[in-house]
């Protein structure tokens, strides 16, 4: 589903459980519901954050149950946090994004091919990809390599997975299908099609440079 079906379904969501949800002030007011990073259209995830804010203090099992009573099926909430105080939005400190991809290849692939594309990858300074500019037909050019961190790709015949970590958030987003565009170019057979993209997670880095969840920090 969409982003904006996503954010319309918990609105509805929240308002069918009847928790006190806060609405911004001003002429049209909007309920203040914030995602970490907006999910591609066709993506499935098991890793989505998300942070509402509520006009009274609840306790948490009672605001999780209530949620669970009202949310359509594939919904389910696996943890919960109150947050205190001013703490900075979700959206802005995403630093990594986990991906898997299913992808179709042309023909039968060995592993020794792909081992071999995923080092010549590596080995490049600069994999350009091609994306439309915003509200027009133009294509401009954008090197992936540095924001690309790890590759781990594996094949059983025609059928290939691509595990990646990848940089998302307010510095910039490298989108999953581009990584597998650039292997193309780094010499990876030819594919046919991504069957599926799936985010396993989104993270940040903590002081001592390891991947944390949101839930780690705030």
């Amino acid at each position: 589903m969409s982003h904006l079906d996503l954010m319309h379904t918990w609105e509805r969501v929240i308002r069918r459980s009847h928790l006190p949800l806060a609405f911004s002030q001003g002429f049209n007011p909007h309920p203040k519901i914030n995602f970490a990073s907006a999910l591609a259209l066709g993506t499935t995830s098991d890793g989505e954050y998300m942070d509402m804010e509520l006009t009274e203090e609840l306790p948490l099992e009672q605001v999780r149950q209530a949620l669970d009573m009202a949310m359509p099926p594939a919904f389910e909430v696996t943890a919960m946090k109150v947050v205190t105080g001013k703490v900075p939005s979700l959206m802005s400190i995403i630093e990594r994004g986990q991906y898997q991809l299913w992808l179709d290849f042309v023909d039968e692939v060995t592993q020794q091919q792909l081992d071999q594309a995923v080092e010549q990858f590596w080995q490049q300074d600069e994999v350009v990809v091609y994306r439309y500019k915003k509200n027009s037909k133009e294509k401009k050019a954008m090197n992936i390599r540095p924001g690309v961190y790890q590759i781990k790709l594996t094949a059983d015949g025609k059928r290939g997975l691509l595990e990646i970590l990848v940089q998302s958030g307010n510095e910039g987003n490298i989108r999953p299908e581009e990584v597998a565009y650039g292997l193309m170019s780094a010499g990876m057979p030819p594919v046919q099609q991504v069957v599926r993209i799936h985010r396993q997670g989104l993270y940040l880095l903590n002081q001592a440079g390891a991947l944390v969840t949101p839930l780690d920090v705030v």
